[in-house]
C-alpha cells in the first residue's frame, strides 16, 4: 500500500520477480489506475482569437497508465496479439459520456490529444528498456508514481512473451490511499461535501478579513 500524506511528492516502487526465460523471451508490465471521467476541449481560431469550439466528456479513462517493457512493445508482439491482450495506448477504449459527442475532427485526433495531455502530467508513460533481466531468470523494474496520482486500486499486469505471443500473465493490485491529515480532509470533503464547502467559504472569508 502507498500512503498519500499532505507532503506527498510522489514515490518510486520496485517491482521484481522470477521466471523461466529463454534468450529471446520478453516481459511487459502495465500499471493502470482507477478509471475516471475527463473533459477534453478543442480550440480553433475564430476571428483571429483562439476559442474553445467543442467540448467532449470521456468516461472510464485510466487515471494512470504506465507501460514498462524489456524493449518497445511493437517489437515484442504483433498488432493482433497486442489488441487481443489490450497492450498499448491504442487499445484503451475511448468512451463518450452520455449526451456528449464529437462533431469536429476525427476521434483519433481527440485520442492523440488525450495521450499528449496525460503524458505531460506524467500519468501516462511508455518506458521501453526499463525492465532489467538478471541472469535470465530474475527481472526488476522501477515504477514512478507522481505526486498527482489519485487514491484507489491500481492493477499491475506482468506479461511474459515468447516468440511474440503472451505465454503467461500475473495480475495483482496495488492500493494507493490517503493517510494522516490528508486522509481526514479527503474523507470529510467526500462524506460531508455541503458542510465542507460552507466551512471552506467561511474559512476563506475569515482568512481574508484577518489579512486585511
Amino acid at each position: 500500500e502507498v500512503g498519500i500524506t499532505t507532503d506527498f511528492n510522489g514515490t518510486e516502487l520496485l517491482l521484481f520477480g522470477a521466471l523461466s526465460k529463454n534468450s529471446n523471451d520478453q516481459i511487459a508490465i502495465v500499471i493502470s489506475g482507477p478509471p475516471k471521467s475527463m473533459a477534453l476541449r478543442r480550440k480553433d481560431k475564430v476571428a483571429g482569437i483562439w476559442l474553445n469550439t467543442e467540448n467532449a466528456r470521456l468516461e472510464g479513462i485510466p487515471s494512470f497508465y504506465h507501460i514498462l517493457s524489456t524493449k518497445p512493445v511493437e517489437e515484442i508482439a504483433s498488432p493482433e496479439e497486442r489488441q487481443k491482450i489490450r497492450l498499448g495506448y491504442e487499445h484503451i477504449p475511448l468512451a463518450l459520456a452520455s449526451g456528449s459527442r464529437i462533431d469536429e475532427g476525427e476521434v483519433q485526433e481527440w485520442k492523440e490529444a488525450l495521450i499528449r495531455n496525460m503524458e505531460q502530467v506524467e500519468l501516462w508513460d511508455k518506458r521501453p528498456g526499463s525492465i532489467r533481466v538478471i541472469e535470465g531468470v530474475l527481472f526488476r523494474a522501477n515504477v514512478v508514481l507522481p505526486a498527482n496520482v489519485i487514491p484507489g486500486q491500481y492493477e499491475v499486469r506482468v506479461m511474459h512473451f515468447s516468440n511474440g505471443v503472451m505465454v503467461n500473465e500475473d495480475i495483482s493490485t496495488l492500493k494507493v490511499a490517503k493517510s494522516g491529515l490528508s486522509a481526514m480532509v479527503y474523507n470529510i470533503a467526500n462524506d460531508y461535501a455541503p458542510f465542507y464547502g460552507i466551512f471552506a467559504i467561511i474559512f476563506a472569508i475569515a482568512a481574508g478579513w484577518l489579512a486585511a
